[in-house]
């Protein structure tokens, strides 16, 4: 096992990923515009290697191992260090090029990222950077498969996991709003006969806040309301809320963030600590961010610091 290093090449972290995605050696040389013959061939030389085999034979395809599995990772983690490395390369006295890429589902967070993107976009003109709204599962899927340098999401249970380096920005809290008025979920809470007969816009299962709200009814004997919609995203809910004359769970930010015709600062609200998100920003601690995505990181949680009270 000593020589993988050695006798490893970029090719064969290639060549085992497209034949784990084909799952037969003819599509493979097609894809990788070589014979058959040495897609077999390179995929005995890298077990041979590996001294383990990385596939299994079944119903006529090649389905990949536990070991194949991770073998790829580590050829993901490899080409991302080497993007990395022509970003730095490309690095220079008039400013940064390349791209970096951000992924992010925090409303509170939302306005500074945004801000912060756009100021860098000015100052280096040549730097690229993607944008992704998704499910959190989906960023922190996408962070482990060096589809992002880094995310913003809630931290609910991220610190326990040994690859993810997580630093907290603010924590949200969490209030129910129509197009009318803004009510303090344990006033909400109290009078559930009454609340929960109406229309409500609802995060979709498996989004953080709509786990918590769901056991915070649990917990009091309540159900979810009868009539509902269910969104991943909160662009578009305030259109939707106000089409149906609803009820949502909402960000107290969002009001101030997305335009909500509603001012909260005349209104005494009470929070449940189980309804309160920590949010902040999560990298891998075991992939080196390039120069790039290190300056962008640090100046948008600098933006962020500067304007919300932790």
């Amino acid at each position: 096992m000593k020589n993988i290093r050695k006798n490893l090449k970029l090719r064969h972290f290639r060549l085992i990923e497209v034949l784990a995605e084909t799952k037969n050696i003819r599509r493979t040389a097609d894809r990788l515009n070589i014979t058959p013959g040495a897609v077999s061939k390179s995929c005995l030389e890298i077990e041979n290697i590996l001294k383990t085999k990385l596939f299994t034979r079944k119903y006529g395809s090649l389905v990949p191992n536990e070991i194949c599995e991770r073998f790829i990772i580590a050829g993901r983690r490899v080409n991302a260090e080497l993007k990395h490395l022509m970003t730095d390369l490309h690095t220079h006295e008039k400013g940064f090029y390349g791209r970096v890429k951000i992924g992010f589902q925090t409303p509170m967070l939302q306005d500074f990222i945004m801000k912060g993107v756009s100021e860098i976009k000015k100052m280096h003109p040549n730097l690229n950077l993607t944008l992704n709204y998704a499910a959190r599962h989906e960023l922190l899927a996408g962070l482990e498969a060096n589809l992002y340098d880094f995310i913003f999401v809630n931290l609910t249970d991220i610190q326990s996991y040994s690859r993810f380096k997580t630093l907290s920005l603010g924590t949200e809290q969490y209030i129910v709003a129509s197009m009318k008025n803004i009510f303090s979920i344990p006033d909400v809470l109290e009078k559930w006969h009454e609340f929960s007969s109406f229309i409500w816009v609802l995060p979709i299962a498996g989004l953080a806040m709509r786990d918590r709200f769901e056991a915070a009814l649990a917990a009091r004997g309540l159900a979810l309301p009868s009539r509902f919609i269910e969104m991943n995203s909160p662009i578009g809910g305030e259109q939707i809320v106000a089409l149906t004359d609803a009820y949502t769970l909402l960000p107290l930010t969002m009001i101030r963030n997305l335009g909500w015709p509603i001012d909260s600062s005349d209104v005494s609200l009470r929070f449940l600590p189980e309804m309160q998100l920590e949010n902040g920003i999560v990298w891998l601690n075991d992939t080196e961010l390039s120069a790039a995505a290190k300056y962008v990181r640090q100046l948008i949680v600098n933006k962020i610091n500067k304007n919300i009270e932790l």
